[in-house]
Parts: C-alpha cells; sequence; structure tokens
C-alpha cells in the first residue's frame, strides 16, 4: 500500500517539479457531472470512495466519480498542479509545502484525526519497551520527509534523544526490522496489521493514541475546481462520508468489502476496520489546531515560513450530511 512515501512521498520530492506556469493556469474543468479522485489505492482512509461507488452513493447524485490511483500522496498532488485530478486524498505538511511552490489548492475535509494504525514496532524479542527507549535507537522509515519520518522526529523528541532515521523504502520496512538493520520502525497500515497479525513485531508506541490530533490524511481540492465545480465536490465528499458511516455501522459488510477491495487476509481486514475505518471523521470537521499540530510535524523536519494553519483549509464544505445507501 503506501509506504509513507510509496504512501506520502518525500516532501522535497512533492515540491520538486509540482508546477509549470502552464499547469497553474490550466483552464477549469470542462463542465459535467464527474469527477476525478484520487489517492493511494488500498489504503484505509481512501476506501470509503470505492464503497461509496460500490454503494451507488455518487450515482444517486448524479456524479460519476473516477478513481485513480497514485504511488504516493506527493504523485497525487502532482496531478493536482497538473490540472489532472479535482480530489485527492494528502496530508497538511505536504499541501503546505505544495502551496509554498505555487500550488493553489485547498484542505476541505479531515480523513482520520490521529494516525489509527500508524505504529512504532519492534521485533517481538526486542529489549525495547516504551518511547523512552527509542533515544539514540535506529528508526526504519519509508523515506526521508515522509510521514513516517516525521513521526520518528516525534519519537525521538518523546523519548528526549535523537533517533537516527534509515530511510528503507515501503518493501524493505519489515525486512529491514527483521534483520536487525534498525532497532525498530515507523509502520502503517496496513504494514503494522501485517507485522502485529504475523507475531513477528510487537507495538513499542501506538500513534493513534499517543499523539494528539494531527490530521494524517485530509481531502485536498485545486481552488478552481473549488470556485467553479463546488457542488461537485459536496457530491463527492458526501458520498464518501456516507459511505463511512454505511461502513461503520455495518461492520460485517464492511470487512467483507475491505477484503475483496484489498485482497488482505480476514485478520488483517478487520484490524484495517477496527483501527482505520472506525476512526475516520463522521462529517469531515477540521479545527484549526489539528491543522497546527500537523505542521508542527513539519517543523520538527526542517520546514520552515510554512503558511499559517487557518490559510490551510476551508470550512465551507463541512459538517458533511450522509445520505441513506
Amino acid at each position: 500500500m503506501r509506504d509513507a512515501l510509496t504512501r506520502r512521498g518525500a516532501l522535497v520530492v512533492a515540491g520538486a517539479g509540482l508546477l509549470t506556469s502552464a499547469a497553474l493556469h490550466r483552464p477549469a474543468l470542462a463542465q459535467g457531472a464527474r469527477l476525478r479522485v484520487g489517492g493511494t489505492p488500498n489504503y484505509g482512509p481512501v476506501l470509503p470512495v470505492h464503497a461509496a461507488n460500490a454503494l451507488g452513493l455518487f450515482k444517486k447524485q448524479g456524479l460519476t466519480v473516477e478513481f485513480t490511483g497514485f504511488a504516493g500522496g506527493s504523485a497525487a498532488m502532482e496531478a493536482v498542479a497538473a490540472g489532472e485530478a479535482d480530489l485527492v486524498n494528502y496530508f497538511p505538511p505536504g499541501v503546505a509545502l505544495a502551496k509554498q511552490r505555487g500550488v493553489a489548492a485547498t484542505i476541505i475535509a479531515a480523513g482520520t484525526l490521529t494516525p489509527r494504525g500508524w505504529k512504532i514496532m519492534a521485533r517481538k524479542d526486542s529489549p525495547l519497551a516504551g518511547v523512552k527507549d527509542l533515544a539514540r535507537k535506529k528508526i526504519g522509515v519509508s523515506a526521508n520527509g515522509s510521514t513516517t519520518d516525521f513521526f520518528a522526529l516525534w519519537a525521538g523528541q518523546q523519548a528526549g534523544g535523537m533517533v537516527s532515521r534509515i530511510p528503507l523504502g515501503g518493501g524493505g520496512m519489515i525486512p529491514g526490522l527483521l534483520s536487525g538493520n534498525v532497532d525498530a520502525i515507523v509502520a502503517y497500515p496496513p504494514l503494522s496489521y501485517q507485522l502485529e497479525t504475523s507475531g513477528d513485531g510487537k507495538v513499542i508506541v501506538d500513534l493513534g493514541t499517543a499523539m494528539p490530533p494531527n490530521l494524517p490524511d485530509v481531502w485536498v481540492a485545486p481552488d478552481t475546481v473549488l470556485q467553479q465545480r463546488g457542488e461537485a465536490i459536496q457530491k463527492a465528499l458526501i458520498g464518501i462520508y456516507s459511505a463511512i458511516r454505511h461502513m461503520k455501522q455495518n461492520p460485517d459488510w464492511a470487512i467483507r468489502f475491505i477484503e475483496e477491495q484489498s485482497k488482505f487476509p480476514p485478520a488483517v481486514a478487520k484490524l484495517e476496520y477496527e483501527n482505520t475505518i472506525k476512526g475516520l471523521s463522521d462529517d469531515g470537521t477540521i479545527k484549526e489546531e489539528w491543522v497546527e499540530n500537523s505542521l508542527g510535524l513539519a517543523r520538527l523536519a526542517g520546514m520552515q515560513e510554512l503558511p499559517p494553519a487557518k490559510s490551510m483549509f476551508s470550512t465551507r464544505f463541512f459538517p458533511v450530511v450522509p445520505i441513506d445507501a
């Protein structure tokens, strides 16, 4: 799924080459009840898009949603900058960097409020037992500047000592941990669920409960689309949050859907439901302090001159009022 930068993308990559003057001045989207939604395939907070399509929630509103799977959040943001996506799943520090680079885009709804399913994990036989034990240890991350990297920096701050962040790539996270190349890894879902269910790893810090709300997942749209196709955006959000409500109210259906959509084993699909889906926002509401907490992670990584938190998001579309499936 998404290694935090196959998941999110290194921020330096997110900014580099995002924009050309041509991309910034592309004409508005052609009219029509069609919206191009993007995100990392099978990533938990994106699954409700597929559920909404399966339940006919977009169609019920006269909207056609075309989903594009991107290699990570930065690739999705590049599509926004190029005028090739209308609504994508990303996170505030990446949006802040994109705005610094001239991308006119705005956060419009919350996905998850805390990093549910994100965990700092060690081998099952490791002596590490808590966050204080991580000081001066080697922590595996997916890529420099990724969400995993930010969370490792946060862990180091909580531990009271520097940590060495070792980029392993998404596919190298579990092998790097089990081979002893690193002492722990920042595991994102479903990688964390896979490591738990296999019995090979143990949780040192559950970031979903240890961290304050910091919006690891938000929905972002280009300003031109918000201005000219706001009704379509609203319908898309209604479909997504209606699917979230349906999934929360129908756990058996939701777990089966996750298995079929993501091809996860039943145990992993159940953890995805219990940790990720049940932790999704019910109505997309965002608070300024949550965005500020997220930007604080970016500052730990050395990002400076970030946009004010209140300029990063719009309250226009939330709270989203769901409809019945």
